[in-house]
Order: C-alpha cells, then sequence, then structure tokens
C-alpha cells in the first residue's frame, strides 16, 4: 500500500502568498465563478444536508401518527436513504466529470423535487415509503452534494478551503435556521405533521432547486491558475486536469484515514441529533430546548468550517482537522452525564458543532490537496459515501440498543472510544503536497510516489 503522494511543484502554494493576496486573488474570480459558487450553496440549502434539522422531528410525528417503533422510524427516514442514497455518489461523480455539473444538476433537482413530494402520499404503505425516501435521497445527493464540490474545485483552486467551508455552513445555517421552524411546523402550533411538511418542503425545492441548476451552476471552459505564472507558450497543451487516479488514490493510506476519521467523527453528531428529542428528554429537556440547541450545534459548525477552511487554505499541515474532530467526544461525555442542566446541554452541542459538516466540507479538501482533481468528483463521492453510511448506521443502532437495553450509556460511550479513533488517525494525517498544476502531471496518471 502505497503511503504518499507527490510534493514536488513549480507554483507557489496559497500558503506561501500573504492573506491579502489570497483574499484579493479570491474578490477577483471571475463572474462565472461567483454566481456557480452562489448557485451551490443556494443547491445546499435544500438539499438532504440542509434539510437535515427536519428529521429529528419527522420521526416522532411520524411514530406517533402510525405507532411504529422510534428506531424504526429512524431505519425509514435517517438510514436507509443514508445506507442507499450515497450509493450512487461514485458514480454521479463519474458522471459530473464527463458530462459535466449542469447536465447532472437539472434532472435530479427535478427528480429530487418530485419524490420529495411524493413522500407524504405513500405514509400508508412502508415498504412505498421507503423507498420514495431512498429515491428523495438519491436525487437529493446527486443535484448537491455531487456537483457542488466539483463546480468549487474547478473555479476556485486555490480558495477550495473555504470555498468548501461555505458550502458546509450554507448547510449548518440552513438548520441551525429550520430547526425550530421545523420544530414548529411539524409538532407545534402550526400542526401540519410529517405529511403537511413534506409538501411544503417539496415545493421548496422545485422553486429554489430547479431554477439554480439551469441559470447558475457551471464549470470553467478551463481550470484557473491562480497565483501563479501562467503556462502559455508554443507546444503547451493544457490538460483537462491534473491528479491521481481513483484506483491509486484508494490503495493509499491517507486515503484510507481521512475517511475512516471522517466516518468515525461525524457520525456523534448524527447519532445525537437524530436520537435528540428522546435522548435529551430524559435527561429533562423538552422538544423545544432541544431544538434550540440543535440550532446552537449548527450555528457552532458555521464557526468551525469557516475557522478551519480558511487555516488549511494557508497551511501545509492538516493539523486544524485535529481539534475540530477532538471537540466530538469531550461533547459526547458532557451529553451523556448531564442531567436537566440548560448551560450543559448547550455547550455539549456547541462541541458536537465544531465538526458537523466536516466530512462534506474539510474532507472534501483534503482529498483534493493530497490526490488533486483529475478523479476528485469519483473519489470525493466514494469517500461522501462511505462517510454517510456511518451517519445512517450510527443513529439507528444507538437507538435499537437504547431500546434493547433500557439505557444510552453503552452505544454513547462506544460512540465515544471510535471518534477518539478518528482524532488519532487525523493527527497522523502527513503534511500536504505541493499543489497540483497542469504542467507538472501533464497525463494525469502519476503515481504515488
Amino acid at each position: 500500500m502505497t503511503t504518499s503522494v507527490p510534493t514536488d511543484d513549480t507554483v507557489p502554494s496559497s500558503s506561501e502568498a500573504g492573506w491579502k493576496s489570497y483574499l484579493a486573488d479570491l474578490w477577483k474570480a471571475p463572474p462565472g465563478a461567483k454566481g456557480a459558487l452562489a448557485g451551490c450553496l443556494l443547491l445546499v440549502l435544500v438539499s438532504p444536508s440542509g434539510l437535515s434539522a427536519m428529521t429529528t422531528f419527522i420521526v416522532p410525528s411520524f411514530s406517533h401518527d402510525t405507532g411504529t417503533a422510534k428506531a424504526a422510524g429512524i431505519l425509514l427516514f435517517v438510514s436507509l436513504p443514508l445506507f442507499i442514497g450515497p450509493i450512487v455518489l461514485p458514480f454521479a461523480g463519474r458522471w459530473v466529470d464527463r458530462l459535466g455539473a449542469r447536465r447532472v444538476a437539472i434532472p435530479s433537482a427535478v427528480l429530487y423535487a418530485a419524490m420529495t413530494a411524493l413522500i407524504p402520499l405513500c405514509g400508508s404503505s412502508v415498504p412505498l415509503l421507503a423507498i420514495v425516501l431512498i429515491l428523495a435521497a438519491v436525487f437529493g445527493f446527486m443535484s448537491s452534494l455531487a456537483v457542488v464540490f466539483k463546480v468549487v474545485s474547478t473555479w476556485l483552486p486555490h480558495h477550495k478551503g473555504v470555498g468548501f467551508a461555505l458550502i458546509g455552513i450554507a448547510s449548518s445555517v440552513a438548520a441551525a435556521v429550520l430547526s425550530p421552524v421545523f420544530q414548529w411546523l411539524i409538532s407545534g402550533s402550526a400542526g401540519l405533521g410529517w405529511k403537511g411538511t413534506y409538501l411544503l418542503v417539496g415545493a421548496m425545492i422545485a422553486l429554489v432547486a430547479i431554477p439554480t441548476a439551469v441559470l447558475l451552476i457551471s464549470e470553467p471552459a478551463e481550470p484557473r491558475q491562480p497565483m501563479g505564472p501562467p503556462v502559455t507558450g508554443p507546444g503547451v497543451e493544457l490538460p483537462r486536469l491534473p491528479g491521481i487516479p481513483l484506483r491509486k488514490a484508494v490503495r493509499t493510506r491517507i486515503w484510507i484515514s481521512i475517511t475512516v476519521s471522517l466516518a468515525f467523527a461525524a457520525a456523534g453528531p448524527m447519532t445525537v441529533r437524530q436520537n435528540a428529542v428522546d435522548f435529551f428528554g430524559e435527561r429533562g429537556f423538552d422538544e423545544a430546548t432541544v431544538s434550540l440547541s440543535l440550532s446552537a450545534l449548527f450555528a457552532a459548525s458555521v464557526v468551525g468550517l469557516l475557522a478551519g477552511g480558511m487555516i488549511l487554505d494557508r497551511t501545509d499541515r492538516p493539523r486544524v482537522v485535529v481539534p475540530m474532530l477532538a471537540a466530538v467526544p469531550v461533547g459526547l461525555l458532557i451529553a451523556l452525564v448531564n442531567r436537566n442542566s440548560a448551560p450543559l446541554l448547550f455547550v455539549a452541542m456547541i462541541l458536537l458543532g465544531f465538526a458537523t459538516g466536516a466530512e462534506s466540507s474539510l474532507g472534501p479538501y483534503l482529498i483534493a490537496r493530497y490526490f488533486g482533481l483529475a478523479s476528485f468528483a469519483q473519489l470525493q463521492g466514494l469517500t461522501l459515501a462511505i462517510s454517510t453510511l456511518s451517519l445512517g448506521i450510527s443513529p439507528f443502532l444507538v437507538s435499537a440498543v437504547q431500546t434493547a437495553t433500557g439505557s444510552y450509556t453503552v452505544p454513547v460511550l462506544t460512540l465515544t472510544a471510535l471518534t477518539m479513533v478518528a482524532v488519532a488517525l487525523a493527527a497522523a494525517l502527513p503534511k500536504f503536497p505541493a499543489p497540483w498544476t497542469v504542467e507538472k502531471f501533464p497525463d494525469n496518471t502519476a503515481e504515488p510516489a
């Protein structure tokens, strides 16, 4: 198994340029780049990630209406879509690499809106409901995560850290704002229930995602060459994108460490979020307080992702990821031992929030820095698919074990141990290679060193 990637380059990295140059280059991005970034943020706002706060309150409402166990509700609304939906991401990434982001985003957005609107019409048939939920997740991931990271990587190659962080921030801001809104719509005074809420969300997806995919999503004709001398002269042929092919990248220790650490770390906040009503209800908190604490979690992720993304753009080592992931086991322990203390509840959720979205925001930055862009969409799709499987299975397993044992102690302590493994793997990641450039890797098939 190879353990490193190429490290030589002739174009100065963004960490070698000053902050003024870094920000000036970002500000001078072409209009197409700014429009595409705005489109990416809008797609994320209505993506399954941006609407993730909904399922925390959907599951109790569905369980109450149908008499279904909460663990089964989590399996239906969270786990199954996250098990099967992300499987399409590597294939969608390949389609994006070959067909272009817009050609994938437009039909996916249409089908995402349609499947979401169909969900409440299938409530009397659990098998049919499961199929429609899975299809909605598939097309939701295709119209957002399969597209946006490739768009940012090609338009803003030396601002990937802040670009990916903004994608995570959009998701977190949406969830922070919508968490109390969904609680009000589903189980509060609005009284829409889970069915009415899904109809409303389907309409919102159609009104936002479809026009965005048509009008804003784009890719440059050629990748930008930021903060470095342009490649010019007779006989110079610019290839599409440089980097390591998928089959070689997945054999490296670096990719395995990134994927496992993000999968384990992301499972902590996701598990607490999806079990929040029951988990914190046993600890003396009402549903309205829980919804506000979830907003605090997502708000904290904005700070963590923005700071982490900007620092990653300015460093040659991924050290900033370590404290973000380390906050997860600490937050889990505080959440587990807390009894009826609102300040401790918010402390725990803020700590968990620092790493929320790392798998879908900081993860792609690490992938791009270590492995280039030749197979980025496919590699990121595979990485995110594996991480998302962890997001799907962990809330269900914790809920199922709690149902069997009557206690959250054992599953949450096990989850805490796994997140500590994630911290250790992140701490062991090596120095970043020098930035990938077209003139150094003209055939896009460079072997890891």
